[in-house]
C-alpha cells in the first residue's frame, strides 16, 4: 500500500506529440466528414457544403464549408489544440476536443481552417501532420489569404461568416488503376457519403434546421459548380407499423436512473430507403438507434444486449435520452456506435412497458410479425417467369416475391410500332412489345436490353396474367384493348408535357 506520506513530489506530464500518428485510425471517410458537420452544427450553422475536389478524376481535396458563427484568432488557436475542451453547451455535439483533428488526420496530412466571425478579422490556421506529431506546431496564415477564403465562402454559402475546413495531401483515397476505376470509386464514395449523412442527420434535415450539399467536381471548375442537397433517410419512415401495438415505450431502470426505449416493428416485405440503408439489406440494421440532440450516433446493432437474427430484422429501437450517455452508455470519439455498459443490459432484462410488455416479449412480437409476413407470401399464385428485357436485379426481386411458372417465360422488348401506340401483345411468342419510338422518354441512354426497369416492372405486374393461360379469352382481349388505349394516351401526354 502507498500512503500519502510516500508522495515526495508531483510533476506535470505533457502528452507526447507522437500520439498524433494514431489519430483517426478508426474513422471512415463518411464518419470523419460527419464529425466535421457536428462542429458546424455546434457553431449554429444552418447550411453546410461539402466539396470533394478532384484532379483528373482523382480525389485531391475535401472542403467542409459552413455559415455558422465563425471564430476569431483565439478561438481558432483553441480549435487546433489537441484535446482542448471548450465550454460545451447542453445541445452541442462536440464532446472530447479531438474530433476535428482526429477526423482530419485520419484522411489527410494537412489540415487548414479559414474562419470569419462578425466584428473580427478573418483568420487562417494550418497544421501539418508530420510537424504536429513532433511538437504540435501550427501555422498562422495571412490576413489576405483569410479574406480570400471569406469571399469564397460567401459565394458558396451566401454568408461570409462561418468556417471552412480543408483537407489536402490526402491519404488512403483510391486513385484507381485507370480513369474508369477512379470515377467508379468517386461515384461510390459520394453515394456512401450521401447515405451516411442522410441517415445521421435525417431529423435535422427533415425539420429544415440543416441543409447539407455535396459537390463533386474538378478543382478548377468547383467555384462554378452547384452542390446537390443530401436527402433525409428516415430509419423509421414506414407508412404503417408492422404490428398494431407498436411503436411502444419500454422503460429500463437501474440505480434510480431510467431510460425510455421506443420499440418499433417495421412492416414485413418492405424494401424502401430507410429500411434499406446504403443499398444494404434491412436485416443488417436491426437493433438500437441512439440519438443525441437529434444526431444519430448508432445505426442499429444490438450491442450484445440481444442477438441478431433474420427473424428480428423488423425490430428497431429508439434511445433518445441525453442522460443515458455516461451512465448506461459510453460514447467513443468517432461517435460511430456506443458501448453498452453491463448496467444497461441488466436493466434491460427487467424493463417493461406500461401494459407489462417486456423487452423479450417485444422481440418475440417482431419475430412473429416477420414469420407471418413470410407465410402470406407463400399464398401468392405462381406467375410467368421474366426473361429477356428484365434487368438481373429486377428478375431476382420478382423471383423473391412470387413463385414462378417454370413452363414458360415472358419477354419485354422494344420494337417500332405505329405512332401513338405504346404496347403490343404477342401472345404466341410470350412477348410484350414496347414502342421504341418512345424509348427515349424512359431510357435516355438507349441501347441496353435491360433498360427502363421501372416501366418494365409496372408492365409486367399489369399484363403477366394474360400470358399465363392457354389462350386469350374475351376478358383478356378486352383488357388488352383497355391497356392499349390508356397507355397510348398516357405516353402521348408524357411526350407533350416534355415538349418533345
Amino acid at each position: 500500500m502507498v500512503s500519502g506520506e510516500d508522495v515526495v513530489e508531483t510533476i506535470r506530464l505533457k502528452p507526447d506529440a507522437g500520439l498524433v500518428k494514431s489519430l483517426g485510425a478508426h474513422y471512415s471517410l463518411e464518419s470523419a466528414i460527419a464529425d466535421l458537420v457536428d462542429n458546424c452544427l455546434d457553431a449554429r450553422a444552418t447550411k453546410v457544403t461539402i466539396r470533394l475536389l478532384t484532379e483528373t478524376d482523382r480525389l485531391v481535396q475535401v472542403q467542409v464549408i459552413d455559415n455558422g458563427t465563425g471564430m476569431d484568432g483565439a478561438a481558432a488557436d483553441k480549435a487546433m489544440t489537441l484535446g482542448h475542451r471548450r465550454e460545451y453547451a447542453i445541445n452541442d455535439l462536440g464532446h472530447f476536443g479531438i474530433g476535428m483533428k482526429a477526423a482530419s488526420f485520419g484522411h489527410a496530412d494537412v489540415l487548414t481552417i479559414w474562419s470569419s466571425k462578425d466584428g473580427a478579422t478573418p483568420v487562417g490556421r494550418r497544421i501539418r501532420r508530420t510537424d504536429f506529431s513532433k511538437d504540435f506546431s501550427c501555422e498562422i496564415l495571412s490576413d489576405e489569404a483569410a479574406a480570400d477564403a471569406k469571399a469564397q465562402r460567401k459565394r458558396v454559402t451566401g454568408a461570409g461568416r462561418g468556417t471552412s475546413v480543408v483537407w489536402s495531401e490526402l491519404r488512403g483515397a483510391y486513385h484507381g488503376a485507370n480513369t474508369e476505376e477512379a470515377r467508379t470509386w468517386m461515384a461510390n464514395a459520394e453515394r456512401s457519403l450521401r447515405s451516411h449523412l442522410g441517415v445521421t442527420f435525417h431529423r435535422l434535415i427533415t425539420k429544415d434546421a440543416l441543409t447539407i450539399e455535396i459537390l463533386v467536381d474538378e478543382v478548377q471548375y468547383a467555384d462554378e459548380g452547384i452542390g446537390m442537397p443530401v436527402r433525409a433517410i428516415d430509419p423509421f419512415g414506414y407508412a404503417r407499423s408492422g404490428h398494431p401495438d407498436y411503436p411502444k415505450t419500454i422503460v429500463a431502470e437501474s440505480g434510480g436512473q431510467k431510460v425510455a426505449l421506443l420499440c418499433h416493428i417495421w412492416p414485413p416485405k418492405v424494401d424502401i430507403p430507410g429500411f434499406r440503408i446504403q443499398g444494404k439489406s434491412g436485416e443488417r440494421f436491426q437493433g438500437f438507434y441512439i440519438y443525441r440532440n437529434d444526431r444519430l450516433l448508432q445505426v442499429g446493432g444490438w450491442s450484445q444486449a440481444a442477438n441478431s437474427s433474420v427473424q428480428r430484422q423488423l425490430a428497431r429501437v429508439v434511445l433518445d435520452d441525453e442522460s443515458a450517455i455516461g451512465f448506461f452508455l459510453t460514447m467513443n470519439p468517432e461517435k460511430a456506435g456506443l458501448r453498452f455498459e453491463p448496467i444497461f443490459r441488466d436493466a434491460l432484462a427487467h424493463a417493461a412497458a406500461a401494459d407489462g410488455t417486456t423487452f423479450d416479449a417485444y422481440l418475440k412480437d417482431a419475430e412473429t410479425c416477420y414469420a407471418e409476413g413470410n407465410r402470406r407470401v407463400s399464398k401468392r399464385q405462381p406467375v410467368i417467369a421474366p426473361k429477356k428485357g428484365f434487368a438481373p436485379k429486377l428478375r431476382r426481386s420478382i423471383e423473391a416475391e412470387l413463385p414462378l411458372l417454370r413452363s414458360d417465360s415472358l419477354n419485354l422488348q422494344w420494337k417500332k410500332l405505329p405512332e401513338g401506340e405504346f404496347i403490343d401483345v404477342d401472345f404466341s411468342n410470350s412477348t410484350l412489345w414496347i414502342n421504341s419510338r418512345y424509348r427515349y422518354l424512359f431510357a435516355p441512354e438507349r441501347g441496353s436490353l435491360n433498360d427502363a426497369p421501372l416501366v418494365k416492372a409496372l408492365l409486367f405486374l399489369l399484363t403477366h396474367e394474360v400470358f399465363e393461360g392457354s389462350h386469350l379469352g374475351p376478358k383478356d382481349k378486352d383488357n388488352i384493348s383497355l391497356w392499349r388505349a390508356i397507355l397510348s394516351a398516357a405516353v402521348t401526354a408524357e411526350e407533350e408535357m416534355r415538349g418533345e
